[in-house]
């Protein structure tokens, strides 16, 4: 029963894998035979300048999709939670941008950053009483401008899976909190945070690796532009592969952010071992 599942991840998943880890000792071409090269791709790629500050751009996109992405969620199911009315509403209202296709929310966006007096955000600029400003084509505002996008549709689903652990809390700890007077922000770092950390710790290893293979927006929005600004290491794979027809370079650098992730899905796990879980119980 197990055997055609296999046979499809081996011949889906692994043999490419292979493949491609074959393809970065070689000079690869696709017309032709291909020469066996060693370990000069991984010399080369490793003495490129432009490919260690691809990954400084690929840790400052990361870093600022984790600080928008990640917390945005929790902060908005707490949010969600304390609510006294509306709370249906509010949920599907946050939720519905994730029933949407990436590709038309990112093009949707596009036409909110037109630079022209067209775009939304410089109306709202306008109505302000600021200049109007030139989005994406501003190298200091490029790299958040291609991560609201995602942020914007992924926070509702995210959300509500924490809204849905929130409910599973015993509401006790929360009573006795509220006797001893008690804040928010008391409960949450005492009582949310501690009982949540579990979930939290699983999601950012997800959100993690998300963003340091995500350039779906920065593909749509900019391509790596103004010049270099938003060129993180994956779209830059894309370009080496795609558009400059080297794959086995492509492959190399792909070697490089393979190897980053793996380790820290090692150190991930060795965390995992040391969270302490519990089964929830809903009423």
């Amino acid at each position: 029963f197990l055997a055609p599942a296999v046979l499809s991840i081996l011949l889906w998943a692994y043999y490419p894998l292979l493949r491609g880890a074959l393809m970065a000792f070689q000079n690869y071409h696709l017309v032709g035979s291909s020469t066996w090269s060693g370990l000069d791709n991984f010399i080369a790629v490793a003495c490129d300048p432009g490919f260690w500050k691809a990954w400084g751009r690929t840790a400052q996109y990361v870093g600022l999709t984790l600080l928008l992405g990640f917390i945005s969620p929790i902060v908005l199911a707490v949010l969600l939670s304390e609510i006294p009315r509306g709370k249906i509403l509010f949920r599907t209202l946050y939720f519905l941008p994730h029933l949407t296709s990436a590709l038309v929310i990112t093009l949707l966006w596009k036409m909110m950053y037109d630079p022209t007096e067209n775009g939304i955000l410089n109306r709202l600029l306008e109505v302000f009483g600021l200049d109007a400003c030139s989005w994406l084509q501003d190298p200091a505002l490029a790299m958040v401008c291609c991560i609201l996008p995602g942020v914007w549709a992924n926070a509702g689903m995210a959300s509500l899976i924490y809204l849905a652990a929130l409910h599973s809390l015993p509401r006790d700890y929360y009573e006795a909190a509220a006797i001893d007077g008690a804040g928010i922000l008391s409960r949450f770092r005492h009582i949310t945070f501690p009982q949540l950390l579990p979930l939290m710790v699983i999601n950012f290893a997800g959100a993690f690796i998300a963003a340091c293979q995500g350039m779906g927006s920065i593909f749509l929005l900019t391509f790596g532009g103004p010049g270099d600004a938003t060129n993180v290491l994956s779209l830059m794979i894309w370009k080496e592969a795609y558009n400059n027809l080297r794959f086995s370079t492509a492959t190399t650098m792909a070697w490089f952010l393979g190897t980053v992730l793996i380790a820290f899905a090692y150190l991930q796990i060795r965390m995992l071992k040391k969270v302490e879980f519990r089964q929830s119980q809903t009423n």
